[in-house]
Formats: structure tokens, sequence, C-alpha cells
């Protein structure tokens, strides 16, 4: 069974990869609809989370960021399958770093480098094209695909352009394997924690929230600079990413938490900002303080 969905999931990237990108959206559109409308995918969820962040919005605008955030969400999906066919050109285009400045300014520095990003807009093109527009050497550290044959796929085609992939259980191992050469680690930090214990309780959009820890501590064991990346949609199928310093803890010592809330608080204004290409889906609140 598990290779027929192997097979399954490779015809998927083939008819995607062939298929031309007015097309794909076209099929989008439908996926949107459907998962909405007719499956009701987390439908309940979306609605809850954008009430809850959004208490004084009119019904009729949370009506339409709903209908937008399920549009984001297929575009997404199938972009990220589509993506593994892409080739080098394609990505470049279509997923542009605006600037570069700052990233090779650290890679002047020598220093390590964590790059804090969210399942905000399309980030499976960025972890694939990353090596492509900056000087470092590119480590992503990411949860494995629980399916066997899929992941391995994956991970071979995400790393085809130099991305080198560590497992989040390896997370120590590559800290200190790369640590202290100018490497870039890609984390991506919205993620729900699975221990409340040792995630970090920020404030988003006025609920006490969990957080992962991973890029708070790293930063100030490694003591290197943290950079925000963030994503804009500019038009369907095309991405611009600015950088910005998020924390520099080569410059000065950080207590706990302090560029957790920093994370925060710069996430909060982006979403704020294009709300729509948010995943609502996603369960954010549903662990409670200890």
């Amino acid at each position: 069974m598990k290779y027929a969905g192997y097979l399954g999931f490779r015809l998927g990237v083939f008819l995607l990869g062939i298929m031309p990108f007015g097309v794909m959206y076209r099929l989008s559109d439908f996926l949107a609809f459907f998962l909405r409308v007719v499956l009701r995918y987390r439908r309940e969820v979306a609605e809850e989370n954008l009430r809850g962040v959004f208490p004084d919005m009119p019904e009729a605008e949370i009506r339409r960021l709903l209908k937008a955030s399920y549009r984001n969400l297929s575009d997404v999906l199938l972009e990220g399958i589509k993506g593994q066919s892409m080739s080098r050109e394609q990505l470049l285009e279509r997923y542009r770093f605006v600037d570069t400045a700052l990233p090779d300014a650290l890679y002047e520095r020598g220093l390590p480098v964590l790059s804090a990003q969210a399942h905000y807009g399309n980030w499976e093109w960025g972890v694939t094209s990353f090596p492509l527009q900056v000087k470092q050497r590119v480590v992503g550290i990411y949860k494995p695909l629980k399916h066997p044959y899929i992941g391995a796929y994956t991970d071979a085609r995400r790393s085809r352009y130099g991305l080198i992939l560590r497992d989040l259980r390896q997370t120590r191992h590559a800290m200190r394997a790369f640590g202290e050469s100018p490497v870039l680690f890609i984390m991506i930090a919205d993620q729900s924690p699975s221990n409340p214990l040792r995630a970090h309780w920020v404030p988003f959009f006025g609920k006490e929230t969990a957080w992962l820890h991973g890029i708070d501590y790293w930063a100030r064991e490694l003591k290197c600079p943290v950079i925000f990346m963030d994503v804009q949609r500019r038009k369907r199928g095309f991405y611009e990413i600015h950088f910005s310093l998020l924390a520099d803890a080569s410059e000065r010592v950080f207590e706990e938490g302090e560029i957790t809330r920093a994370y925060v608080k710069k996430l909060e204004k982006v979403i704020a900002a294009a709300p729509e290409n948010w995943l609502w889906t996603h369960r954010r609140w549903k662990l409670s303080p200890p």
C-alpha cells in the first residue's frame, strides 16, 4: 500500500510538472472550493481562528478572508508538488530574493545564521531555491515525512540545488557540525510544540501561545544572528522575499525568550497586513499554559 501511495504521488508530480501554471491555478480554485465548501476541511477551526484574532472584523470580511485563505492553502499545496520538477530558472523567476545584502554581509563576517520563517505564503519553493540565492551553505532543519518512499523522494528533490537537510531530531548534531562556519540554518518556527513545558509562552494576537524554543536557544548558544524571512505573494505564483535582522546574539547577550518574542512580534505584523496568506486551518491555540 505504501508503494502504491508513492506511485500515486509520483504520478501527481508528473502531471503537475507538465501542466501550465494557468491550468494549475484553475485546478487550485476548484480544490479550494472543494476543501472549503464540500469537504469542509477544518472549516470550524479556520472560522474560530479568524474570529478570535479579528473579533471586531465585519462578518463579510471574515468570509472573504476565509475564502482567500483556502485558495492560499490549495495554491501552496499544488505549488509544493509542482516545485518537485521546477527548473532552476523557474524558481529564480517566481521566488525572488529582493535583496540579499543582509545575508551576504553576515557571510562576509564568517558567522552562522539562523533564518526564521513561518508557514506563510509559499515556503517549499524557498527551501529549494535558498542555495541558489545566498552565498552560504544552507542547512534545513525539518521534520521528515512519515511515508518512507515519498519522504525520500521529496528530500532528494528539495536538495537538488545544494540544500543540506537534517532531521529535527538531529538538530544538536547539525548545529555542532556546522555551527562554526558561515552556514545558514533554515528553521520554520510557527509550529505548535509537542511539549508545552519546554515551549516559550508569548502573547500572539492577544492570546497566550506556545512557541518552539529552538531558534531562541540556538541563537544564544552559537552567539549568531537571526534573520527574518518575509515572504510576500506579489501575484499568483510569484513571490518576493525580504530579509530583516531579528536579533544578533554575536553583538550582545539576549535573555531566554527575548528572541522568540521578537519573532512573534514580527510575524504578527506580517500576518495582520495580509492575513489570507497564513494557514488558518491549523490549530494554533490547542495548548494551554502549564
